[in-house]
């Protein structure tokens, strides 16, 4: 079938362990008070005497994965496909989902390399993503022909499950002693809300946000092994933007959910 415009959508959740304001962005500080090793973090996010920070953002394999998730670690896959297909008789043809195809199911990587540069972007929550380099599985890279950049963040309203859901997944981490003291100490640290410890008044605004990345053009490449599905109705002619979109970021786990799609259209069309 001959199609007009193609989508593939992604979702699942990625890892960034960061430091974050004011700690240089390059740093990786044990905590706020200096009790693991010093210097002191001036930040929100701390490793807690954990592998250094690298600014990475992992859609698989999360490094030292922290308990206490609001939001399983699920890693991220191609969910779904609509298309197009092409106008018969001149009558435009609605989408239509694709139920099965060789890309559904398959792990999504942003590239090895690929962090949040928020000196590069113009400042937090305009960060720029070098490095990024879209895989699914072995058979189609999506490789951005510019530098994707954040556009700034809304609220989705999230911050209010954050400080209903945290304080029990902290509670449960607790009791199986996954936690560990200066951690502890950091997530019970009293805040000028009562019953809302100072930390998690902080994890639950970013929780409650997300920012998305203006559409980037990129250029697909995809194995032979690939060229089947919807793959094999790509032929010429044919431009593709990403859009990626970050939210339910958690900086005391250092993880969150990312959302992506792919939207090819026909260039005669």
């Amino acid at each position: 079938m001959a199609f007009k415009q193609i989508k593939i959508y992604f979702q699942g959740s990625f890892q960034c362990r960061l430091a974050t304001n004011t700690d240089p962005p390059d740093v990786s500080r044990s905590d706020p008070y200096g009790d693991l090793r010093l210097p002191a973090s001036t930040g929100w996010t701390f490793d807690y005497d954990e592998p250094r920070f690298d600014r990475r953002i992992r859609t698989a394999s999360p490094v030292a994965l922290r308990s206490a998730l609001v939001d399983d670690f699920v890693p991220t896959t191609v969910t779904g496909i609509d298309a197009q297909p092409e106008a018969l008789f001149g009558v435009e043809l609605p989408f239509q989902s694709i139920p099965v195809d060789p890309l559904i199911g398959l792990p999504v990587s942003l590239g090895p390399d690929v962090m949040f540069d928020e000196a590069g972007g113009g400042g937090a929550t305009f960060e720029k993503l070098p490095n990024c380099n879209l895989s699914f599985g072995t058979l189609l890279t999506a490789t951005p022909t510019t530098t994707p950049h954040l556009t700034g963040v809304s609220d989705t309203g999230a911050g209010t499950e954050y400080r209903l859901k945290k304080p029990a997944a902290i509670a449960v981490a607790l009791a199986a002693g996954a936690v560990v003291p200066t951690r502890v100490k950091v997530l019970s640290e009293e805040g000028p809300i009562p019953l809302l410890p100072k930390y998690l008044q902080t994890y639950s605004g970013f929780f409650g946000a997300k920012a998305s990345t203006e559409p980037v053009p990129v250029s697909l490449n995809f194995s032979p092994a690939g060229s089947s599905g919807v793959l094999a109705s790509i032929l010429l002619d044919w431009t593709w933007t990403l859009g990626l979109t970050f939210s339910r970021f958690d900086g005391d786990t250092l993880t969150g959910r990312l959302e992506g799609d792919l939207l090819g259209v026909h260039a005669t069309f």
